[in-house]
């Protein structure tokens, strides 16, 4: 358990994201339903789904149920529109995980990536041990989508890869939307240190929103703002580099850090979306744990 918390390097095997397997599979249940619910009349389906899903809004036909008018559409339209709903009985998941260039970083016990990298595993063999369709798409570096994980060896070798160092240059700092908003009744979960969406991704963006249960996974460095002051060396491309960190820069770069923080948290609660944010310093496992008591996955 020492070595997930505190893995003797950064840059992750293929090997150690398999080995996550067994944690996935020994998490536990998901919490059932309370009783007060059931009392309160709420009956709990078998079905795994996330029940009706808005499909389309068409023009009314004859053989439509009026109480599936979409009154609004109509009003701009002038002319009768519906709602069509499909019923998804099954989970399917998709895992974004999309790194910026500030994720292969920590002070402590390890870089903001490969957390994220180990919560994006453990998710995904979650979904594997429940015997659910899970997808992959991961933007560090480059783009990779993976629609259905089918050869578990090559996940491994592709999140691994994505915690080299020598991804970070090519990272972006702000989050793109991979393809992905044609997708219809998925639970898609972002795994990312990005503070904030692409301009030219934020309608696809909602669009996803608007179709999928979408949580935002968050992870930070809770002493990135605490270093002494002194001269520190940063590795980059062309070699390393020395940086005075004062506490005025550090005072001024933690304000800025919150700002962000706080337009994404509402810009994403304006699209219903849940963000968590969770200290690198923290069990991936426990994590894990937490996120299947809210019900983020299954």
């Amino acid at each position: 358990m020492n070595e997930l918390i505190i893995p003797p390097s950064p840059e992750l095997s293929s090997e150690q994201i398999l080995a996550l397997g067994g944690y996935a599979k020994a998490l536990g249940q998901a919490r059932n339903m309370p009783r007060s619910h059931l009392l309160a009349g709420n009956l709990q389906s078998k079905k795994k789904g996330h029940g009706l899903e808005l499909h389309e809004i068409r023009p009314y036909a004859i053989s439509d149920e009026a109480r599936h008018i979409d009154w609004r559409v109509t009003a701009r339209t002038g002319e009768a529109h519906t709602r069509i709903y499909t019923e998804d009985s099954e989970h399917r998941t998709l895992v974004v995980l999309s790194l910026s260039t500030d994720a292969y970083f920590g002070t402590q016990t390890t870089f903001i990536s490969t957390r994220l990298a180990q919560l994006a595993a453990l998710i995904s063999w979650r979904c594997y041990a429940q015997r659910e369709p899970v997808g992959l798409a991961v933007h560090a570096g480059t783009a990779q989508l993976t629609p259905i994980i089918r050869d578990w060896q090559q996940f491994g070798q592709q999140l691994a890869e994505s915690t080299l160092i020598e991804q970070r240059e090519q990272c972006s700092p702000v989050f793109s939307l991979p393809h992905l908003a044609h997708l219809r009744g998925y639970s898609v979960i972002v795994l990312s240190d990005q503070l904030s969406v692409a301009d030219n991704s934020q309608a696809a963006f909602a669009q996803l929103a608007q179709h999928n249960r979408v949580h935002w996974l968050a992870v930070d460095d809770p002493n990135t703002f605490q270093l002494p002051d002194g001269e520190y060396l940063f590795a980059h491309r062309s070699g390393s580099k020395a940086i005075q960190v004062n506490t005025q820069q550090k005072q001024q770069a933690q304000s800025r850090h919150q700002q962000q923080r706080q337009r994404l948290d509402e810009y994403l609660s304006g699209l219903g979306i849940l963000h968590l944010t969770f200290s690198v310093d923290d069990s991936p496992v426990a994590i894990a744990r937490e996120l299947l008591l809210r019900g983020v996955i299954h």
